[in-house]
């Protein structure tokens, strides 16, 4: 079967806007894998500092109670960050929710049949 150029160009422009969406949902899932990743980085950051932190409680605590102490305040500076950290987890995946449900309701459109 021998397609004449037009014909051609038709099926090329149709291919381009079938995967139009899917080249959305490809730069969209990239942005949302990259935020995932600086907040993980950011919660294994906040871990090694706390582990930092409890070496040095360690070595230059005089009694076993200074120490205590001194790791009970760190757990509890800890657990601060950890709390911010959880709220930043939800609004990471609230957004990545509205991106996604905005982008297959775009898609959905785009792609559902045109009445002739």
């Amino acid at each position: 079967m021998n397609f004449q150029p037009a014909d051609f160009q038709s099926v090329v422009d149709a291919s381009k806007r079938a995967m139009a969406p899917l080249a959305e949902l490809n730069a969209l899932t990239a942005r949302t894998l990259e935020r995932t990743a600086r907040y993980q980085y950011g919660v294994a950051g906040d871990l090694l500092e706390l582990g930092v932190a409890q070496l040095q409680a360690a070595a230059v605590a005089k009694d076993f109670g200074a120490l205590l102490n001194q790791q009970a305040a760190l757990t509890n500076a800890f657990f601060e960050k950890s709390t911010t950290r959880s709220k930043e987890a939800m609004q990471l995946a609230t957004a990545a929710q509205g991106e996604f449900t905005a982008w297959a309701s775009s898609a959905t459109s785009e792609l559902s049949p045109k009445p002739v």
